[in-house]
């Protein structure tokens, strides 16, 4: 079996240990204290953001601008646990074995009990609301500068509409990752704030010695950098930034992603891998992966659909 040369994209137990280790102690922590900030602006006009920062794809965090957001100006915890207190979520499920199912009135009163030194953050994350809240959506309008989404001329509509909420506690940790498919980020703050640290796709790690990290943090292709999202602010990120999170305070904050037609073609071959794995090793995928199988089905169904195939004339 072919090991990713790169530490930063393995999916093994301990290579993101590791990385996230990287962050606390070593070249990587010094780096991080000294690292430049995202740009910063505002009053953009999505004509503008497209041009200065979507087609060049450069990172840019857009000050207050959903500051208008019904949910930037009236939401809370208790808010939320009064509105939709009945509505089922899974509580930390990035981690196996604490990942629990719970009613998320369930969830702020775990927050508000969850205190002391000792205490590990909890995080509700990838919290698809427009499933079982869809009330909520109201509070959080489509954003203009996010209007370029190519995922609803493949899926359709409700495809390009399943945006997450993350609900987390103070010094909650997202460790670094890319998101998969070469979708954009859009990250827009809600209520407290979160601090990100980023990494351009380029970002080589060979190994996980001193060494190596000092090689990572002094690389010009790393562009390690920094932003603080407060209410109201968006943060976007380009395809395939890595990228790290982590809650200065308890904080909700809304994920919308955005499929750019310049990265259709890279976007396309890593669905057709999925399609592919699942048609010509289905027994393997299904035993150790069984979660992504009627996902990638539906994917299937969805672009068939749009695309008037019918699928009852398939012939041996």
């Amino acid at each position: 079996m072919t090991i990713e040369p790169n530490v930063l994209r393995r999916h093994d137990r301990d290579s993101p240990t590791a990385v996230e280790q990287a962050f606390h102690t070593g070249p990587l922590a010094e780096a991080v204290t000294t690292a430049p900030d995202i740009e910063r602006r505002s009053g953009l006009t999505a004509q503008e953001f497209a041009a200065e920062y979507r087609h060049p794809m450069r990172p840019v965090v857009l000050e207050g601008h959903v500051a208008d957001w019904p949910s930037v100006r009236t939401w809370s915890f208790d808010h939320l646990a009064e509105r939709c207190g009945s509505v089922h979520v899974v509580v930390d499920s990035y981690n196996t074995e604490a990942a629990r199912e719970a009613r998320l009135g369930e969830f702020v009163r775990m927050l508000r009990d969850n205190q002391g030194d000792d205490a590990t953050p909890i995080y509700l994350q990838e919290w698809y609301y427009q499933t079982t809240a869809p009330e909520l959506a109201a509070d959080m309008p489509e954003m203009d500068i996010a209007q370029y989404d190519f995922r609803r001329n493949l899926y359709g509509e409700s495809a390009s509409t399943n945006h997450q909420l993350w609900l987390g506690q103070r010094g909650g940790v997202t460790r670094l990752h890319q998101d998969s498919y070469s979708v954009d980020v859009m990250h827009a703050q809600i209520v407290g704030e979160k601090l990100w640290y980023v990494m351009a796709p380029e970002t080589e790690l060979s190994g996980t010695t001193e060494a190596d990290w000092r090689k990572l943090c002094e690389a010009p292709e790393t562009r390690l950098m920094r932003c603080v999202l407060r209410p109201g602010d968006v943060l976007y990120l380009p395809a395939n930034w890595y990228h790290r999170i982590q809650l200065l305070s308890d904080s909700i904050g809304l994920g919308r992603k955005c499929l750019d037609e310049q990265n259709l073609p890279t976007h396309i071959r890593q669905r057709m891998n999925e399609l592919l794995a699942l048609l010509l090793n289905p027994d393997e995928v299904r035993r150790n992966h069984p979660e992504l199988v009627d996902v990638v089905l539906m994917r299937a169904r969805s672009w068939a659909n749009r695309m008037d195939l019918d699928l009852s004339r398939l012939r041996p």
